[in-house]
């Protein structure tokens, strides 16, 4: 009983690979004038799309893959339908593809725009694709002018999803939906890089760069030395504060000292005392009342000392 459980696991395990050589052995799709016009297979092999320097494969099945098995479809099956072709022309010389098949990354508007084309031609939808890592920094130009910008679908069932894959939005557009990783099932969309070429890794979708902030400009060197700078600064006009605090307390201190009197000054000094003693000075008499006019009246400084010393009688 044991034994059979690992035999179901095994087949269940390679039921993806089953499937993926059973959609790769399915017909070619019905050539119809509209499409072929604006995509062939160029250098390609065959039934891949030839995009700038990648080729392009789609599901024609209709038959859906989770994530994880996309990836490995596209890696071991997709690839192995390359090999089986064994070379194919490129420059009008035969060479064999080196670098390996991997899921579609969504980074030229020309891969948008097969994508629309697919669904309005073949009816074809729920493509999964991956997103470039400049896909959401990009700044669209909002010119109107068209430049082939996925629009995101409207849709609440997973707002956080890192996963997406073409969805219909309104009567006959297509949009770029959020899907749950672990739980949905999509349809095949494979590439690689054309050999001899190199491989495409940045957005080319129309965009506007805008003006970036101080902080994004500047590099890290830049800033450092804006900080050094401010430093410096700072501590010049410290040291200006405290030289300026040092010289106001000596001042003060300076004034506080006596200034030495010479010789002549002092003699000055003495003479103008000695002046003093000939000066008439205001007494008061001693039989005077406040109502006389002659209440104070100057008398001579020795007439004053006389009476002064005189007893009262």
């Amino acid at each position: 009983m044991h034994g059979y459980s690992i035999v179901v696991i095994i087949l269940i395990s390679l039921l993806p690979l089953i499937s993926g050589q059973q959609e790769l052995d399915s017909p070619h799709r019905i050539s119809k004038s509209a499409f072929d016009a604006q995509f062939y297979r160029g250098q390609c092999p065959d039934r891949f799309y030839q995009i700038g320097n990648e080729c392009l494969y789609f599901g024609t099945d209709g038959r859906k893959y989770s994530s994880h098995q996309i990836e490995s479809v596209c890696a071991i099956q997709i690839a192995r339908l390359v090999k089986r072709q064994t070379t194919f022309v490129v420059g009008q010389v035969n060479i064999k593809p080196k670098k390996g098949v991997r899921q579609l990354v969504l980074n030229t508007p020309e891969k948008w725009k097969i994508l629309e084309v697919l669904y309005r031609e073949y009816d074809e939808l729920n493509f999964a694709v991956r997103l470039p890592a400049d896909y959401d920094k990009l700044s669209r130009c909002h010119d109107d002018k068209d430049d082939n910008w996925p629009q995101y679908c409207i849709s609440l069932h997973s707002p956080n999803a890192t996963c997406f894959e073409t969805n219909v939005a309104g009567s006959n557009d297509v949009c770029l939906g959020r899907i749950n990783c672990d739980t949905r099932h999509s349809r095949l969309a494979c590439e690689f890089t054309i050999p001899g070429s190199a491989e495409l890794t940045a957005s080319t979708f129309r965009h506007c760069p805008t003006d970036e902030p101080l902080h994004h400009s500047l590099s890290v060197w830049a800033w450092l030395l804006v900080v050094v700078g401010g430093l410096l600064l700072l501590l010049l006009i410290l040291g200006g504060v405290l030289t300026l605090i040092r010289s106001s307390k000596k001042v003060p201190t300076q004034a506080r000292k006596s200034v030495p009197i010479t010789h002549q000054e002092v003699v000055n000094i003495r003479r103008s005392r000695s002046g003093t003693a000939n000066e008439p000075m205001f007494v008061r008499a001693a039989s005077a009342s406040v109502s006389d006019p002659d209440y104070l009246e100057p008398i001579p400084l020795k007439t004053a000392r006389q009476d002064s010393i005189s007893p009262r009688v």
